[in-house]
């Protein structure tokens, strides 16, 4: 509609004014051609203007979906930026620990190679040692295992003699020394020889304590002790009385003399120097029992140790116990005169030394290992 032109107009007009006459006849057919000009411009003018709508639209439409798709892009490259920036964060925290990792393997591993070199450097002094040592023994003869044979039997002795302070015992391990050097048949012994003949008669002068029969003693009372009692009800068995078959006079005389015989079964008289006195109750008899006990415990401890003023101490205690209170009980006696057998037992019987045969031995040996040196 707008886009016609307006000369065409003015000539369509001026046509038919002129030409009244001649298509007077005709007028109405005239005007619908005109209407039929007149409508083809005006619809294609609309589908030009709907055509160019629509080209608009796409392209406004294609324009924004441009845009979404830049502003995604740009998101998208945003994220992807910042992931490749954690990876790599990440992928430089691992390289650091593995390179950490690295370096404490390197220094275990520099560790170990030092350990290592240290053992080896251990076994190969030990395999030295070693060698040596078999060497010694290839050179060892049966002198040599003598000489320590007697060695070890002069060292039992003297831990015998003073910490046991059994001298009977440390003779015979003297004497069994002697019998191994007199074995040996090496005349620069004869000064270990005669030391130890020294010692053993030394020690056969002062063998005559027996410790070990005291000590069993002492067990023995504390054993009897268990059997004492403070005090004991009598108890009496009355006689029995045979009837004879005769008169009555014997009847009567066998009666009067049984009569007699059961009065005095009843009656016991005993002398005692001192007055009885009952100190403890009956149901203290097993505490006293048990501390009686434990003197003797005591005694024979102090035996062993060779402290005689403790084992005298714990012996009289023991008899005063006994004197005060089991004067009733027919044991006493014979526990007292026990009791002062052991009291008259040396305990600080003090032993010889016998550690000069030792000392000789030892430079003995050493003297005859430079020898061996010497010649070799």
């Amino acid at each position: 509609m707008s886009g016609d032109k307006p000369e065409d107009n003015k000539a369509a007009t001026t046509t038919v004014e002129q030409k009244p006459s001649v298509i007077s006849a005709s007028a109405p057919p005239a005007s619908k051609a005109s209407k039929k000009t007149t409508d083809k411009p005006k619809s294609g003018s609309n589908v030009l203007g709907l055509l160019a709508l629509l080209i608009a639209i796409a392209a406004l439409a294609l324009a924004g979906w441009m845009y979404q798709q830049e502003q995604l892009l740009a998101a998208q490259e945003e994220s992807n930026s910042a992931g490749f920036q954690s990876e790599l964060k990440s992928l430089r925290t691992s390289q650091a620990e593995f390179t950490s990792l690295i370096s404490a393997q390197r220094e275990a591993l520099s560790q170990l190679r030092s350990d290592a070199s240290t053992r080896l450097d251990t076994l190969a002094r030990r395999s030295q040692d070693l060698e040596v040592s078999v060497q010694s023994l290839a050179t060892v003869n049966r002198q040599d295992w003598l000489l320590a044979e007697a060695e070890y039997l002069l060292r039992l002795a003297n831990q015998r003699a003073q910490l046991s302070h059994d001298p009977r015992s440390a003779a015979q391990l003297l004497s069994s020394a002697d019998e191994v050097l007199r074995d040996l048949d090496d005349a620069g012994l004869h000064p270990v020889r005669a030391q130890l003949a020294k010692e053993i008669g030394a020690l056969q002068s002062s063998a005559e304590r027996d410790v070990e029969g005291s000590y069993l003693a002492l067990q023995a009372l504390a054993n009897e002790a268990e059997k004492l009692k403070i005090y004991k009800a009598p108890s009496y068995e009355a006689l029995e009385v045979t009837e004879e078959q005769s008169g009555w006079q014997q009847r009567l005389q066998g009666g009067l003399t049984a009569a007699w015989e059961k009065l005095r079964s009843y009656i016991r008289i005993r002398h005692h120097e001192e007055n009885f006195r009952a100190q403890l109750a009956p149901e203290q008899e097993a505490v006293l029992r048990a501390s009686l006990q434990l003197m003797f415990e005591q005694a024979q401890l102090a035996l062993l140790a060779n402290q005689p003023e403790l084992y005298q101490r714990a012996l009289e205690k023991a008899a005063s116990w006994l004197n005060r209170y089991y004067q009733l009980d027919e044991h006493r006696d014979a526990l007292l005169q026990q009791i002062n057998t052991l009291a008259e037992v040396k305990v600080d019987a003090e032993l010889a030394d016998i550690s000069g045969s030792l000392r000789s031995l030892k430079e003995y040996i050493k003297s005859n290992r430079w020898q061996k040196e010497a010649r070799q």
